[in-house]
């Protein structure tokens, strides 16, 4: 099984990006990979529960299926949450907070990444 470490750094409304980050999410999980997501940036905000209904269909709330894909390990950029003024429990996901050497960390041990 490789292992495969995903960077989201776009939220979901500034194009198609994020939406196609997490259908690579999938996929790779369904093809026997190991998947980690990495939000960075503004792409903390994807995981933020929405208060108000869209116009367009919300493609975010797929992130549900992520453990029925086997995909166990979401992380955050720590900075990234701080400069949002987000904390862990206003998202829609358990995840891990990662701080700059943990991300290298978890870059290197990876058989391959995409930036996003």
């Amino acid at each position: 099984m490789r292992r495969c470490v995903i960077i989201q750094q776009q939220s979901a409304w500034s194009g198609s990006a994020a939406r196609e980050a997490q259908d690579l999410a999938l996929a790779l999980a369904a093809t026997d990979h190991q998947v980690t997501l990495l939000y960075r940036g503004a792409a903390v905000t994807q995981l933020l529960p929405l208060s108000t209904p869209l116009v367009v269909k919300d493609f975010t709330v797929t992130q549900k299926l992520f453990a029925l894909y086997d995909i166990e390990t979401v992380a955050v950029c720590q900075q990234a949450m701080a400069d949002f003024k987000l904390s862990a429990d206003q998202l829609r996901l358990a995840v891990n907070m990662l701080d700059e050497p943990a991300q290298r960390k978890l870059l290197d041990e990876a058989d391959f990444v995409v930036v996003i």
